[in-house]
């Protein structure tokens, strides 16, 4: 070896102990970096916490034989300690390996793909396919190698790991944890592109909800319903969190014992979501299967009669599991090159695979819908502001549980409509349809079952605006005397109804007109409601003008004397309101603009603080925010260092 080789090995060896452990992981797993440096690694496997080590190598070297032979080989793990391996599988079946060290027995994972028999190898990989629904790709990918030869050392962690990323492995790790009472949130949600491509499908470039459930979600579909139609079934119910997608969910292979037996199911142990798509998928079933209509009527009644206030609310809890989601994923922008609706699509499936794990569990999970929405709802609500700039028909605020029960409630009662007839007189039809005091049309707060859910935050507004209201929204903007109350009609229909440009350059009018004053405000929370809506209106409307106008309006009452605002609301209104100019570059220089000017506030107890941590998770997840809020930070900096 001469002395350039061995100082490009020492110079490498030095700065893998400098580098990160996750960058130090990969290219110690990167072969061709290895040996462009003439190292090697010696693996070391410990086989469950609390459990033995052993060198991989070693380790590996015996399975082999232990697996093609009766005779017990000797193993030695990391702590000196001696162990025997055998093999005790049956005659055809795969092979049980078990450990042994005096009375300390230890029953091995299935590492049949390092036999030296090919059918050992082959049928080990339809097993484990066959159990976790492992994709076809991945499926031949790894038959192709196994057909030759036995896997290679480091390949067997890439094997499993390609077991592990899959969502059926996924919901049996977290219910493990969750039942231990172990969990973390890297195990709720795993850091890996691969998984939530399984769960929800790959991305195919679709601008809408619409577009990509005639498109990517199908191929997940069909992948599911064809590996068994049951648990597939109930697998693609995760997949509910929009109508356009439960539409594409076909139950056709399953018999009415097996659906009455899946519906039962998911009375008992369902999470919320996949309730609400097997009541939509089901009500389409009525005509050909009505005997399934009690069932419908209990999974209906669970959702109207969640008490969402309540420590026990599943619709709660579903809503914190989402927060968490969402926030995770905005956190390690692991999807952030995809569009909001898709990222929300994972979120939200992947909130109702835990939600379930969590009713399968059995534990109590009152103290865990606060857990799940403090670790991560900073994150979930700046990514959902900053993501109102492609998406801006869609809130953060509208995750809370009333609206997410209110929304349940407009699905159903969408589809109650759509199937006509085929809901015959009874109690489900009036539960749905009819005006009685149970009935959901009795129990929803209108507007809220019409409000945007959040895969719809990118599509127009379908809803043209009444003749009346559009009148009556003129009448009030468009005169001499401008109130708070003035915009209301305005404000309570940008989320239901599509706004004209003409009706935000009316509120932008009436704002200068009214010397940026809203008379007769009844309370603050009367102010922020004006202020929320107008920000909407900006957004959806795409309409600067007002944007422009309503930053003096803020401006005003963060030094108001009786409704004063904090600047952290204002910075929600920045954020909305910003959402006017779709271009980034256009955005960014507004946002910055308006986040540098408030930066340099005076601030009250614990403001700085609060609105600072606000800017840092703002920037984090918004990187080419830096160019135009550096400023704003520096300033920060400054004041809450004194």
């Amino acid at each position: 070896m001469t002395d350039s080789v061995r100082e490009r090995k020492a110079s490498a060896g030095v700065a893998l102990t400098l580098i990160s452990p996750l960058i130090r992981k990969t290219l110690i797993n990167e072969k061709g970096f290895m040996a462009a440096y003439g190292l090697k690694s010696e693996a070391v496997i410990t086989l469950g916490l609390g459990n033995p080590s052993f060198h991989r190598a070693k380790l590996f070297r015996a399975v082999p034989i232990a697996i093609a032979s009766e005779e017990k080989i000797k193993l030695i793990d990391t702590e000196g300690r001696a162990w025997d391996l055998i093999n005790d599988g049956r005659q055809g079946e795969l092979p049980k390996l078990i450990l042994s060290s005096g009375e300390d027995e230890l029953i091995l994972p299935d590492f049949s793909v390092l036999a030296d028999d090919v059918s050992t190898r082959i049928l080990s990989l339809e097993k484990i396919s066959a159990e976790v629904n492992l994709p076809g790709s991945a499926k031949r990918h790894w038959r192709n190698i196994l057909s030759e030869r036995a896997l290679e050392d480091d390949e067997v962690e890439v094997f499993h790991v390609d077991v592990q990323e899959t969502p059926t492995n996924v919901g049996q790790t977290i219910l493990g944890e969750i039942t231990a009472g172990e969990s973390s949130i890297s195990t709720l949600v795993p850091n890996s592109r691969r998984y939530f491509e399984r769960l929800v499908g790959v991305y195919d470039g679709s601008a809408t909800i619409h577009d990509y459930a005639v498109g990517g979600v199908r191929e997940v579909l069909e992948h599911l319903l064809s590996w068994k139609p049951f648990e597939g079934f109930l697998f693609s119910l995760l997949l509910s969190s929009h109508s356009a997608l439960s539409a594409e969910i076909n139950a056709d292979m399953l018999d009415l014992d097996e659906l009455i037996k899946a519906l039962n199911f998911l009375l008992k142990h369902g999470d919320k979501l996949s309730q609400l798509g097997a009541i939509e998928v089901g009500m389409r079933k009525l005509s050909s299967m009505p005997e399934i209509e009690p069932y419908l009527l209990r999974l209906v009644h669970q959702i109207r009669d969640d008490e969402v206030e309540g420590d026990f609310s599943e619709f709660k809890l579903f809503s914190s599991l989402y927060v968490l989601v969402d926030g995770e994923l905005a956190r390690s922008r692991l999807l952030y090159e995809e569009p909001p609706f898709y990222r929300r699509l994972a979120s939200m499936a992947h909130a109702a695979l835990i939600h379930r794990q969590i009713i399968n569990s059995g534990i109590n999970y009152a103290h865990f819908s606060e857990w799940a929405f403090n670790n991560r709802g900073e994150h979930f609500y700046m990514q959902s502001l900053v993501d109102m700039r492609i998406e801006p028909r869609w809130d953060p605020d509208m995750i809370v549980t009333a609206q997410l029960q209110a929304e349940f409630f407009g699905r159903i009662i969408n589809i109650g409509n759509g199937i006509g007839a085929n809901l015959v007189e009874g109690e489900l039809r009036d539960t749905i349809l009819g005006r009685g005091n149970q009935s959901l049309l009795e129990r929803s707060e209108f507007p809220h079952p019409y409000y945007p859910g959040p895969l719809e935050g990118a599509e127009d507004n379908p809803n043209a605006m009444p003749s009346d209201i559009a009148l009556i929204i003129n009448e009030q903007l468009d005169s001499n005397k401008v109130e708070a109350d003035s915009f209301t009609a305005l404000v309570n229909s940008a989320m239901i109804f599509k706004v004209e440009n003409g009706h935000a350059e009316l509120a932008a009018k009436a704002l200068r007109l009214g010397n940026y004053t809203l008379a007769s405000l009844k309370d603050k929370n009367h102010l922020l409601g004006i202020l929320s809506g107008l920000a909407a209106v900006a957004a959806v409307s795409r309409n600067s003008a007002l944007a422009d106008e309503l930053r003096i309006l803020v401006r005003r009452y963060l030094h108001d004397p009786q409704y004063r605002i904090t600047f952290v609301e204002a910075m929600k209104m920045v954020l909305v309101a910003s959402a006017a100019r779709e271009d980034l570059v256009e955005w960014r220089a507004f946002v910055g603009e308006w986040l540098t000017e408030l930066s340099f506030g005076d601030f009250g107890d614990g403001e700085g603080e609060a609105f600072q941590s606000r800017l840092y998770t703002l920037l984090h997840l918004t990187p080419e925010l830096w160019i135009s809020c550096s400023k704003a930070d520096a300033a920060l900096q400054a004041w809450c260092s004194r």
